[in-house]
């Protein structure tokens, strides 16, 4: 069973803005205007990130569904001393046996700092979507039916997208969490609103439609994903959800 975790600090942005003095950070409405001035100061942006992701643009190619945009960005702590320490990815591709149908699924997070640290009590980082799929697909070998990433560019705000294959489809996902607390799934072109529940579950249908459930839960951290999702499989409007004819 494939099970991952990947966590970003480094790999996004420099070492000197992962670690520092713990300082209060307050998030409001001339915090944000500020952001959007400094996106359009290029004194303010970072060049060796933009230099990075042009690089990485160059030897990856594309991303699905979103293709990934080199736009210059303001340096982190710009937003605020510890308001950024990482985000990062995890899920299951190879999936887990519902009665014999196969369950997969994918999540973002974001570490614990000094914007979001007053909502996770005593986590070490918050889970802003996760996305459990019904399919009928996996390639165990190279596992092109699934991708999954998420990006800081936007920091304050954080954006994750993949996709998972079936055998007659392909399911597209994007979420976003702002740092005013919004936060947003779409699946598909369809518009999920996560204050409603931050877990979305999709079953595709045998005559090519979908459906989907949103699970309103507690707020998880990233340990706590696989015991959710187990927890969730064991629910019997959820095992139903799954288990209808009409699923593939």
């Amino acid at each position: 069973m494939r099970t991952y975790l990947i966590t970003f600090c480094m790999i996004l942005l420099p070492h000197s803005l992962c670690v520092g003095q713990e300082s209060e950070t307050v998030w409001d409405e001339a915090k944000r205007r500020q952001h959007l001035q400094l996106r359009q100061d290029s004194t303010a942006w970072d060049l060796g990130l933009l230099a990075n992701d042009l690089e990485r643009n160059r030897q990856s190619g594309t991303s699905r569904p979103f293709n990934f945009g080199a736009f210059p960005v303001p340096h982190y702590d710009l937003t605020g001393p510890d308001s950024f320490k990482g985000v990062g990815v995890g899920g299951n591709f190879t999936g887990l046996d519902l009665d014999g149908k196969r369950i997969v699924y994918s999540y973002f997070f974001v570490n614990k700092n000094n914007l979001n640290a007053p909502y996770l009590a005593d986590k070490p980082d918050e889970v802003f979507f996760t996305l459990i799929l019904l399919t009928n697909l996996v390639d165990t070998v190279g596992f092109s039916h699934a991708d999954v990433h998420v990006v800081s560019r936007n920091n304050p705000d954080y954006v994750g997208q993949g996709f998972f294959k079936t055998a007659n489809d392909q399911i597209d996902y994007v979420s976003f969490l702002t740092a005013e607390r919004d936060a947003y799934a779409i699946v598909n072109l369809r518009l999920f609103d996560l204050k409603y529940g931050r877990t979305v579950l999709i079953a595709p249908q045998k005559d090519g439609s979908l459906r989907s459930m949103q699970a309103d839960g507690p707020l998880l951290e990233s340990g706590e994903v696989d015991r959710y999702v187990q927890s969730l499989l064991e629910r019997p409007d959820v095992r139903a959800f799954f288990m209808y004819d009409g699923a593939i």
